[in-house]
Parts: structure tokens; C-alpha cells; sequence
């Protein structure tokens, strides 16, 4: 009778055990294709993953995978398919699903990271996540803004509208090389990882659409004579965070309210880590002999005039999703007018 008393609470303890074992931890794997080094994977989602285990108390663990399990216009759908269960998508590689998102990519008001980060959440919670289809088979757990991009020179800067319809430019495929292609027959678009080759041979005389980051980590620097500022007429590129939403669902409800605050508004304020890597590239740029240039008035009047039909197509497609797309575009651009952007568009350094 004792042994029997024994064995049943061994029983139990085990089952107890077991249980509990099944609930200590949930591993999502996350997948991106930047480098380790890059400031985005070590200064923010690294640090974010790491948060996730403490404010779960170890139930939730991600895992990064060795490299990317998708290419970077299928980080969605890897997501989607389970073959990852995190992952940032680019919203530039897929327009046509994310195309809201792309009124970063509008040539307007910029600001810093963390600013152009905060408002675009801001803009999704009020007016974008009012259809969220482009969404399905996804769950969004946070928007976030990349660094300003420039208009890097690899001659003489130019300083009229005339010269850059005169000249050769490297642009990514999308509103990169729309924008500019509604200049010059001469854009050359690509993505930025190539953009190497047709830079250091000198095979274009400017480069867009990427960060100071981006003009040292492609190794670009040394062919890179200086940078044009325009005056509220910047861009940036947009990114969602997204986990599968099989696993989402399979999370305990308080974990998903752990990790809830930790996305959001709150995973775009870890982007003042980018602004601070930024600041520091373009240091290294100058140091390097890299010139910053402001454009003149005509320049920039003349920009904006060009520039001008991107904010109406934009409105026009937006607007096919039931989303008040001048409202949207308009409140982006005020809560960065509100949170300084403006002056940071004019000054950044």
C-alpha cells in the first residue's frame, strides 16, 4: 500500500513536471537578412529579444536563425508559410501589399529614426491599420522608419535642377527610381548591395535612397565626393515586424501583453539606436572628405514641383483600400512637424 501511495506521487509529481516543462518556453525563431553587425539586428532587435525572455520570465525565448531563410522580398511570406516565425519585411520590396506604408518614401518632411518611427505608428493606429488585409496571414506587431536617405554625389554636386536631369543616377526599383526617373532618363536602378560596381566605376555621377550607414557598410565612401541636403524634401524607408500568427496565438495571453508592449511604439523608440550609428557614419563621412551640401531655394521649389505627382498617385492608390489618404499623408507630417522633424530635415548632421 505504501509503494503504491509512492508510485502515484511519483506519477503526479511527473505529470506535474512534464506540464510545467511544456509552458517554461515557446521558441520563435526570427529571421532577417542583415549582418549581425548591422546596429538594426545588434542595437535593437537583439536587445528587444532579450527583453521579450525577462518580461516573459522565460516562457518566450527568440531565437535568430543563422541567416536570412528567405530573400528580402519574401520575408512576409516566410513568416506566413512558418518557415520563420519573426521577421522585418521592407516595405519598398513589396508595394503592391504594403503600399500605404511607402508615405515615408514620399520626398516630404523627415526627421530622426526614433521621430519618423513614432509617427508612422502613430498614422497606422488612426488611419493605415483601418484596412489591414495587406496584413493576413501575418500578425503586425510594429512599424518602424529607417534613417534619412540621401543623395549622395560622386562628382561635383549639382546645384540646379538642369544638371540633375543632365546626369547618370543609381536608384532602387520603386518610388527611389520613380522620383528621379521623373527627372533624368538616366537613372540606373538596382538594389543598393549592388550598387558598388556602377559607383566606384564611376559609371553614375550620384546615388540614392540610401542611409550614411548604407554608404559605408556597401563600401561606398571612397567614391563618394559629397551629400545633398534638400530643404522637407527628404524620404525613408519604412519596415514591419511581424510574427506568425499560428504562433502569436499559441502564446499564453499574458506573454502576447509582454511582448504587445515591448512592440509597438515602444520597438520604434529603440530606433534613436540607428539615429546615434547614423550620426556617427556621416562623422566618418565628412572625416573622410564626403562634403555636406545644402540646396539653394530655386533647387528645392524646383524639386518639390517635380516631385509633386508622387503624393497624388499615393493618395489615389491608398484611397482604393478605404483609407483618407490626405488625412494620413497630412498627419504623418504634422506629428513630425510636432515631435521637430522639420528642423531635423533641415539640419541633420
Amino acid at each position: 500500500m505504501k509503494n503504491n501511495r509512492w508510485l502515484r506521487r511519483v506519477v503526479a509529481a511527473l505529470a506535474i513536471a512534464a506540464g510545467t516543462g511544456a509552458h517554461a518556453e515557446t521558441k520563435l525563431l526570427l529571421s532577417t537578412f542583415f549582418p549581425t553587425t548591422h546596429p538594426i539586428y545588434a542595437q535593437v532587435l537583439a536587445p528587444w529579444a532579450k527583453d521579450i525572455e525577462t518580461n516573459t520570465q522565460g516562457r518566450v525565448k527568440v531565437e535568430f536563425a543563422t541567416s536570412s531563410l528567405a530573400p528580402p522580398p519574401g520575408q512576409l511570406d516566410m513568416v506566413q508559410r512558418g518557415i520563420a516565425d519573426v521577421a522585418l519585411q521592407y516595405t519598398g520590396l513589396v508595394p503592391n501589399r504594403l503600399q500605404p506604408e511607402l508615405l515615408t518614401e514620399l520626398p516630404g518632411a523627415v526627421g530622426t529614426s526614433a521621430q519618423m518611427s513614432k509617427a508612422l505608428w502613430a498614422t497606422h493606429e488612426r488611419f493605415l491599420g483601418k484596412d489591414d488585409s495587406r496584413y493576413k496571414g501575418v500578425h503586425l506587431l510594429s512599424l518602424i522608419v529607417f534613417p534619412p536617405q540621401e543623395f549622395f554625389c560622386v562628382k561635383a554636386c549639382p546645384t540646379g535642377i538642369e544638371q540633375i536631369r543632365a546626369s547618370k543616377i543609381a536608384a532602387t526599383p520603386g518610388t527611389s527610381a520613380r522620383q528621379y526617373g521623373a527627372l533624368t532618363n538616366g537613372v540606373v536602378a538596382g538594389p543598393a548591395s549592388r550598387y558598388f560596381e556602377i559607383v566606384s566605376k564611376g559609371i553614375v555621377d550620384a546615388y540614392t535612397a540610401v542611409t550614411p550607414i548604407d554608404a559605408l557598410s556597401f563600401n561606398l565612401a571612397p567614391s563618394t565626393t559629397g551629400m545633398l541636403r534638400t530643404r522637407n524634401l527628404g524620404t525613408a524607408g519604412a519596415f514591419a515586424l511581424v510574427v506568425n500568427p499560428r504562433k502569436w496565438s499559441g502564446l499564453e495571453a499574458p506573454d502576447r501583453a509582454a511582448i504587445e508592449r515591448l512592440s509597438g511604439a515602444a520597438f520604434g523608440a529603440r530606433m534613436a539606436a540607428l539615429d546615434e550609428a547614423n550620426a556617427a557614419s556621416l562623422k566618418k563621412l565628412a572625416e573622410g572628405g564626403v562634403k555636406l551640401q545644402d540646396a539653394g531655394a530655386q533647387l528645392n521649389a524646383d524639386l518639390q514641383k517635380a516631385y509633386a505627382f508622387l503624393d497624388d498617385e499615393w493618395k489615389l492608390e491608398a484611397g482604393k483600400r478605404g483609407i483618407d489618404a490626405a488625412a494620413a499623408l497630412r498627419f504623418y507630417r504634422q506629428q513630425l512637424h510636432a515631435d521637430g522633424g522639420a528642423a531635423t530635415a533641415e539640419t541633420r548632421k
